[in-house]
């Protein structure tokens, strides 16, 4: 008899593996700002515990992925609603400019909506759950 609360399948899942892939970009890209600018903060830093929780397939994972993806959506909204009165105000002000780039917002905002969805997808997923249970 097989026990249920074992994880048999010992393939990780494709939305785990492309959430590790964005991790890994985002953790890259938060050692190179912490590094540069001296900028520490939990948003961009606290992907790293996530990451390896993910891929050690730790028993806190599951919680330290879903307590991430709850900053990211507080901060996502406190910062889209201050954008939105911001362009109330003052219309010609509220633009993004990157290095002599003005990059536009609203496929900007899209992105970022999508990457929080998607983590919030995956976070709350089945599959994740069975990857993350210990064999």
């Amino acid at each position: 008899m097989t026990n249920m609360n074992q994880n048999t399948d010992p393939n990780m899942p494709i939305r785990v593996m492309l959430l590790i892939s964005l991790y890994v970009v985002v953790s890259v890209i938060a050692i190179w700002r912490a590094s540069t600018f001296q900028a520490f903060d939990l948003i961009t830093l606290g992907v790293i515990p996530a990451l390896i929780g993910l891929v050690k397939r730790a028993p806190w994972t599951k919680v330290l992925l879903l307590s991430y993806a709850g900053l990211q959506t507080l901060g996502f909204a406190a910062i889209t609603t201050t954008a939105m009165i911001a362009y109330q105000i003052t219309p010609d002000d509220v633009k993004l400019v990157f290095q002599g780039y003005n990059i536009p917002l609203f496929p900007l905002w899209l992105l970022l909506l999508s990457l929080v969805v998607f983590q919030w997808w995956v976070g709350l997923s089945s599959a994740t759950r069975d990857y993350l249970i210990e064999k």
